[in-house]
């Protein structure tokens, strides 16, 4: 519409017919908003509304000649008319004809040639049309006739970058930089988004390691240089350059800790851990020093669970210690030296875990998890241990105290992750007692989430209780697998191996029969058969191609090759069936991970 000072300059029988043509112009009638717009321009040349609509309109239907007329009409009226040189010099352009079109342009340039925003003006018509080698050139140009290397940084940087130039365009960011070191994040936000390639990341380190060299003082340009190593996926060299800031800006290891926090987010365990055990070892004083430790303890465990780690073998003899008991005494170290953190409740009930999980010692895991719901009853932690108690209640048999505990957290949490846990739990419970329906009402409860472990492994359990009912109405085939997952997970394994070969030839064409040997294939791996394990997991996909469970099969195959077998190459080849045979599955990123680190890439 036409603005209220607009409309003080026009009649009101103007203002009419240009809101007709307005509402022609939206209902794609160009040539009826022509036609009232040329008589409103004719009537009213200098109502700037009226040029405007109209240029637009003979554009729409490509009457180009008509819209290089008005516009050559301003140009004759403009004491200035540099803007309209542009507008000219575009038109001609869409028309056909490139080489009028730069005539245009560069007699726009000479109006002012030594004024940037002209040179502005002919960049943001010339950006209208994609031409961005050609804008590149005019840009330079008004720095050599301004004689001024600052001027146009930004719009120079992203014109190298889509061009593909980019380290030139980290030259550019790099001179922002030096003039105003408050500018990374904007620079980061611009650059990111178009390092979409190992080319263009590599282009941009190699300007950002010059400008380290040049200026090794200017902290933003290290900072960079960091990022930029770290979006090559670089950590080791990323350490090297977050530890010179740490120690050239005197950060006392936040830089150091700050870092640690980013590798752990990226999967580089190791060098999260010697960023964290950096800190306490040159800065054991400072304010990050009670979240390095607790950090360092945290990439202990992902160490150990990378590298397959265990504390005792099939037969139950202790191994020799690894990264499992130095997390252990990280977290105990940590207890004694900051016991009013505010993490404290979660790294005791972190050793609690530990003790469960991986020591295997029962009563100890008991004992600590008990006192951190007891003593922090209003904390995440103890939520987590209450959570921890009910898993444990289940490993000895105490089904009914299990029961009980996932209920209260499920009542006192209702949703989120840990209620999921605990509903998924009460669902095990249900199915390990032969209560399938019940099962089943908790399971469809939790699918709608399938970005976590919980959620599929309830998806998993639910399509089972569908495929593998009957044929008798006591379900009895389910019904005894369950009993067998139960001993499984009570650590019995003997007695459920025993009970499954028993199931497996009673019922061995079931639809149970792929579940019954994933399971047959754990339970040789823990009572140390291991070469059977391997052959039973990866027999499964082959027997079974349509089953939920082979991408999970291959997985355990390729563990046990790597780990327990000490065969990269045949763990290798077992994970590329799964990127080949099965390339949805949500298993890629971890098998993907997997591979880098067998091969000897950086993680």
């Amino acid at each position: 519409m036409v603005s209220p000072v607009q409309a003080q300059t026009v009649e009101e029988s103007q203002v009419g017919r240009f809101e007709l043509a307005q509402s022609f112009l939206r209902a794609a009638q160009y040539e009826r908003a022509i036609s009232l717009l040329e008589g409103l321009h004719e009537e009213s040349p200098a109502t700037h509304v009226f040029y405007e609509r109209l240029r637009e309109a003979y554009e729409s239907v490509k009457r180009y000649d008509a819209a290089i007329a008005l516009v050559d009409s301003k140009i004759k009226s403009e004491t200035s008319p540099t803007s309209y040189l542009t507008e000219k010099a575009r038109l001609l352009f869409l028309k056909g004809d490139e080489a009028g079109a730069r005539v245009q342009w560069d007699q726009a340039i000479k109006t002012n040639p030594e004024s940037p925003s002209v040179y502005l003006l002919v960049y943001r018509s010339l950006m209208q049309l994609r031409l961005f080698d050609y804008a590149i050139d005019v840009l330079e140009e008004g720095r050599e006739k301004g004689d001024n290397q600052a001027l146009f940084q930004t719009d120079l940087a992203q014109l190298y970058n889509l061009t593909s130039q980019h380290g030139k365009a980290v030259i550019q960011y790099l001179e922002l930089l030096s003039l105003n070191q408050n500018q990374l994040s904007y620079v980061k936000s611009q650059l990111g988004q178009f390092l979409t390639s190992p080319e263009a990341i590599e282009e941009s380190r190699k300007e950002a390691e010059a400008g380290v060299a040049r200026e090794p003082l200017n902290r933003a340009y290290r900072e960079l240089l960091g990022w930029l190593y770290v979006e090559g996926d670089q950590y080791s060299e990323a350490l090297d350059t977050y530890r010179a800031i740490d120690r050239l800006e005197k950060e006392e290891g936040r830089m150091l800790f700050g870092f640690g926090l980013i590798a752990a987010d990226g999967g580089a365990y190791g060098v999260a851990l010697e960023s964290f055990d950096e800190v306490l070892r040159r800065y054991p004083d400072s304010p990050s020093a009670p979240d390095a430790m607790r950090g360092l303890g945290m990439m202990q465990e992902k160490w150990a669970e990378m590298l397959g780690e265990r504390v005792f073998d099939v037969s139950g003899t202790r191994l020799e210690r690894n990264h499992w008991d130095e997390a252990l005494e990280t977290y105990q170290r940590f207890l004694v030296e900051y016991p009013q953190h505010p993490q404290f409740p979660d790294v005791l009930r972190r050793i609690g875990v530990l003790q469960q999980n991986v020591f295997f010692d029962f009563e100890a895991a008991e004992k600590v998890l008990l006192e951190v719901a007891a003593r922090y009853p209003q904390t995440d932690a103890a939520n987590q241990a209450a959570y921890d108690l009910g898993r444990l209640a289940v490993t000895q048999n105490r089904l009914e105290d299990a029961r009980i505990r996932f209920s209260r957290l499920l009542t006192r949490l209702r949703t989120g992750e840990l209620a999921d846990l605990a509903r998924y739990e009460l669902a095990m419970l249900h199915f390990y007692q032969g209560d399938f329906d019940a099962a089943d009402s908790f399971t469809r409860a939790m699918q709608e989430n399938t970005s976590t472990d919980v959620a599929n492994d309830a998806i998993s359990m639910k399509v089972m209780l569908i495929e593998s009912k009957g044929p008798d109405s006591l379900n009895t085939p389910l019904r005894r697998f369950a009993r067998i997952q139960l001993l499984s997970r009570q650590r019995e394994w003997e007695s459920a191996r025993h009970q499954l070969e028993d199931l497996m030839n009673e019922f061995g064409q079931h639809p149970l029969a792929d579940d019954m040997l994933l399971e047959k294939a754990g339970l040789q791996a823990r009572t140390g058969d291991l070469l059977g394990a391997v052959q039973s997991y990866l027999e499964l996909p082959l027997l079974y191609p349509r089953s939920f469970l082979g991408p999970r099969s291959l997985l355990e195959a390729a563990l046990i090759q790597a780990e327990a077998l000490d065969d990269p190459e045949a763990a290798i080849a077992t994970y590329q069936r799964i990127l080949q045979e099965f390339p949805g599955s949500l298993l890629i990123p971890q098998v993907r991970d997997a591979i880098r680190l067998l091969r000897g890439d950086q993680v």
